[in-house]
Parts: C-alpha cells; structure tokens; sequence
C-alpha cells in the first residue's frame, strides 16, 4: 500500500518537475510518511497479534490503498479525497490507541497524550474540507503540526513505554528499502520508454549505480546506536530525519527518471537535474545527522562523508549540468564513498583481530 502511495507522489514530481511541484510533493509526502510512523510505533510498543489487532491494521491498510488513489487528484487540486483517506488511516490509529490506554494501564498518560493530540489533529483536517482553498492547506499543515509535535509533548511518558530498539532500524529500514525500490522501478520504467544508445545506456547504469551505492551506504555503515542510546533525544532525531532520508530517495527516484528520458532525447527534461541533485542532497544529509547524533557524537568521517556529498549535490545544482552530467557525477561520488568505506571498515576489522 505504501508502494504505492509513494509511487503516485514520485510520479507526479517526474511528470511535472518544477519548483512549485517539488514543494507540494514535499509536503504531500509528510502525511504519508507519517502514517507509515504512526503504525510502525504503535506495533513496535503494542502489537498483540490477536484478531481485533489484525482486523484494524488491515482496515489501516486499506484506508492507505485509498490514500494512494487520491495522490493524483491532490496535486491538481482536489481537496476531498486526499483528507478524508488520511483520516480514515488515522482513525483506526486512535481505535489501536484507545484499545491499547483500556488493557496497558502503565502508558496510559502516554496513549492519552497521543489520543489528545491525534485526535485534534483528525478534527483540524475533517474542518478543512469545508475551508475553501488555498486556506485548506494551510489547515492541513495546522493538523500535522499537532500531530507530529505529539512525541514532543508525551517525551516524559515515553520511556515508561519503551520501543523495543533493535526492531525500530528494522522497521524502518522496510520503508527505506520500498522506496529505494521505486528508484529501481523508475529506471525499468524510463528505459522501457527510450530507445537504447551510450546515453541511455551510461543513464541507467549510473542510475543503478547510485541506488546501489545508497543501500550499501544505508544498511551497512549508517549506525543504529542513536535510536538505542539512553535518552530520547538520539532516538526522536534518527525518528524525524527518517523523514529527510526517504523523501530525498522518493525525490531521487523521480529525478533518475527524468535523467534516463533527457539522457534518451526527451528535450522536454532539460534544465530538471536539480529534482536528482536536492533529492540525493535531503538523503545524504539525512545520514550524517544519523551519525551525527550517534553516540560518542562526533563529527567523525562518516559526517564528513555523507555531508560532503550532500554539498557536492547542491553545488552541481548552481553549476547547471545536464540531468546526465549530474547523474554520473553522482554515481562516481557514491561508488567512490562506497569503495572507501569498504576499505575503511576492512581496516578496522583486521585490526581488531590482531
């Protein structure tokens, strides 16, 4: 359901990339992303697996199905569909809430915080449908802002309901995986629509390059100790930089795309490598927070790494290059940053074993 969900919003962006888009797909991308968070944390701390649970998580399930068919419809404007399929979503998130604050008497100030909290939130966006526009945005943005200050106000209540640490990285590793996917869906699909030639060809290899190089950089040497360390504030930031990780993939996503048509003659792409550069620029910057946050919390070589370039991906942005330019120069930096690592922890594997 959330392939989907992201598929729609990245589809958008490669089919109209411009400022104006990027912005809206940006923000479109919260809610989404938030409801993936919402029940991510409430099955890490309350997953019962009995039957009511199962039944409400697929009925979740579904209202995220129906959240991904209006996608299309909020981006030309639509403001009906897109609010009332969220707040089904999260509707059932309150139920799961409710049930858990009756039967686990210990986090109940905690369920009650993001009972009060979501539960405003869900009022803010069912008043909005009767705001005209562009005033129902701006409610929307109203209605996030409750909710994702939620873990703020509740941060005294959470360690009486502890998160089991290992599983979060899991969790949220899934979602970074699906929407690295789309980046690899977003090269068959572009492919499958040029023709084949030594710009096309070195596009998709590139393309392939640089999702393969972030899965490395991601699941092998971003470290997980933040969201494990004593105190919560380690834990909440690896929590909302996820959101910068995976919006800049989705955005990368569309922007590989855009990359492999103007690399195949499509002359309507030119001038749009900024989507690839600000996209693969969120994620990176995304990680050195990660590693910045971990502990001891030293501006150590993977900061540098992972914010240099970031920086080099902004800088290709002011320079102008073509979408393939951009591309390749990326994939080198990525594959180079790969290359270092592997020697880098290899080193220290054969020095600890002396």
């Amino acid at each position: 359901m959330f392939v989907a969900a992201v598929g729609q919003l990245a589809n958008a962006l490669s089919t109209q990339p411009t400022t104006g888009r990027f912005f809206e797909f940006l923000g479109l991308f919260v809610p989404v992303w938030w409801v993936w968070m919402g029940f991510t944390f409430y099955a890490n701390r309350f997953d019962t697996d009995d039957l009511p649970y199962r039944l409400l998580t697929l009925l979740g399930m579904f209202a995220v199905a129906v959240l991904a068919t209006t996608v299309p419809g909020a981006f030309r404007g639509a403001a009906i569909g897109f609010p009332l399929a969220y707040v089904g979503a999260r509707v059932v998130l309150l139920v799961l809430y409710a049930r858990a604050r009756r039967h686990v008497s210990e986090t109940r100030a905690l369920t009650s915080t993001f009972l009060v909290a979501f539960g405003a939130a869900v009022a803010v966006w069912l008043v909005s449908l009767a705001i005209p526009r562009p005033w129902n945005y701006v409610a929307w943005g109203g209605a996030l802002v409750f909710e994702l200050s939620a873990p703020f106000l509740a941060w005294r209540q959470i360690p009486r309901a502890p998160i089991h640490p290992r599983h979060i990285p899991e969790r949220f590793g899934l979602l970074t995986l699906i929407v690295l996917g789309e980046s690899v869906l977003a090269v068959v699909l572009a492919v499958s629509r040029i023709s084949w030639d030594a710009r096309s060809a070195a596009a998709a290899i590139a393309a392939f390059l640089v999702a393969a190089s972030l899965w490395w950089i991601y699941f092998d040497f971003l470290d997980e100790d933040a969201v494990s360390a004593r105190g919560i504030f380690g834990g909440l930031t690896y929590t909302y930089v996820h959101y910068f990780i995976v919006v800049g993939l989705a955005a990368l996503g569309a922007g590989v795309k855009i990359a492999i048509l103007a690399a195949g003659g499509d002359h309507h792409y030119n001038g749009t490598a900024w989507v690839l550069c600000a996209g693969l620029a969120m994620t990176m910057f995304g990680f050195a927070a990660v590693e910045l946050v971990t502990p001891p919390r030293t501006f150590d070589a993977d900061v540098v790494l992972r914010a240099a370039t970031a920086v080099l991906a902004l800088a290709l942005i002011a320079v102008g290059l073509s979408p393939l330019t951009a591309l390749l120069v990326l994939a080198a930096a990525l594959v180079a940053q790969v290359a270092y690592e592997l020697v880098r922890h290899e080193a220290h594997t054969h020095e600890a074993s002396i």
